[in-house]
């Protein structure tokens, strides 16, 4: 697997002093096929998200549930304008999870016993109601299965169609990186940046007075995510570079469910990867991490080494940031392409919670990797 952009970044290549660190960018795992080519569209149209929540609400509980679409709007615009139509504080609404602005996106959020019912609601023009049910709990960060997309590629040079058909064929059969996308390190990259500076700053001497403070939380969480982020995506090159399909020490998932366990014997382990009962994980460094170990472990502190980072910096950070594991690959579900015009292509696929469209995409466009979308 090979990476036609020449500005790549070595995973493990360890900076100078002071030397600035930029954002990995990510593989192209279809890069032995042709490029599709084009970008994707402007107008909310061109990108349609749809929620498909973890668990169906039941229609019964003191929880008021809506499914609600918005145009050009964020999801907190959404929450506000919900919020204030249904006298209820912002913060008694729940959502599963942000949504893009520049879209037309459909979710579902929960509101208290107290609310004004939906019937006396007045939504400002950004937003409609879809349905509405019961739930006996509040929607909480999380309880999101995966997301429907719709995205409109334009300006695709002639035979388009037949490109992306293979491309879209071979990411069905190999599945794709499970790369955290460009948007997780701010424009330009200049979250990871901050983040950088934060954890070094924050490891010096008096980095614990500088812990705390009006509206550290949410930064704190911000940056530390963008540092496991960068972590990961360079561990998942790093793997990829690996000829073997497992390694001794390596956390696996077990398929269908939550449950993690290290690899100790490859060749007992090794039919069971390959029938897809088993799916390689990376780190999200934290406290708790399922610790990888042998062979795996050398490769993640490879690419710690790569980064800098020393002991100081992964305290900051397990202070910051509990730690998980996220899978190395995904395989999206209902992988479609259609040409309903020329020079048009339309996406229609479902990736699981916590995945990029937007490097699916990539797949296809071959788009600048910090390039905004």
């Amino acid at each position: 697997m090979t990476d036609p952009s020449p500005d790549r970044t070595d995973p493990q290549a360890a900076p100078n002093q002071g030397e600035k660190i930029e954002a990995h960018t990510p593989l192209v795992a279809t890069a032995h096929l042709p490029a599709v080519g084009g970008r994707i569209g402007s107008e909310l149209e061109h990108f349609i998200v749809e929620e498909l929540p973890l668990y169906e609400a039941s229609g019964e509980g003191e929880h008021l549930y809506v499914f609600l679409e918005k145009r050009g709007a964020t999801t907190q615009d959404l929450i506000q304008a919900v919020a204030r139509t249904a006298n209820v504080r912002p913060q008694d609404v729940g959502a599963a999870g942000m949504k893009d602005k520049h879209a037309i996106t459909r979710q579902w959020l929960s509101l208290p016993a107290t609310a004004r019912p939906p019937e006396d609601w007045e939504l400002p023009e950004f937003a409609t109601l879809l349905e509405r049910s019961r739930h006996r709990n509040k929607l909480r960060t999380g309880h999101l299965r995966a997301n429907r997309f719709r995205i409109t590629l334009v300006d695709v040079p002639a035979g388009g169609l037949e490109r992306a058909r293979a491309v879209v064929a071979e990411l069905s059969r190999a599945g794709l990186p499970n790369y955290y996308g460009a948007q997780r390190f701010g424009r330009h990259g200049k979250t990871l940046a901050q983040a950088l500076q934060w954890l070094r700053r924050d490891t010096s001497e008096d980095g614990a007075r500088r812990r705390g403070g009006h509206g550290r939380h949410f930064q704190t969480k911000l940056l530390s995510s963008a540092v496991q982020s960068e972590i990961f995506n360079r561990y998942l090159t790093a793997r990829l570079g690996c000829a073997e399909p497992l390694l001794t020490g390596e956390v696996v998932r077990l398929d269908g469910t939550g449950r993690h366990f290290v690899v100790e014997d490859v060749a007992q382990e090794l039919p069971r990867y390959e029938q897809g009962d088993l799916h390689r994980t990376g780190p999200l460094l934290g406290p708790r991490t399922l610790q990888a170990r042998a062979a795996a472990a050398e490769l993640e502190s490879r690419v710690l080494e790569g980064l800098g980072f020393g002991e100081a910096e992964l305290a900051t950070l397990g202070r910051a940031a509990p730690g998980a594991r996220r899978d190395l690959t995904l395989h999206p579900e209902e992988l479609e392409v259609e040409e309903p015009a020329p020079g048009l292509l339309v996406l229609s696929f479902v990736l699981p919670a916590g995945s990029y469209a937007t490097q699916l995409v990539r797949e296809l466009t071959r788009a600048p990797w910090l390039e905004p979308y």
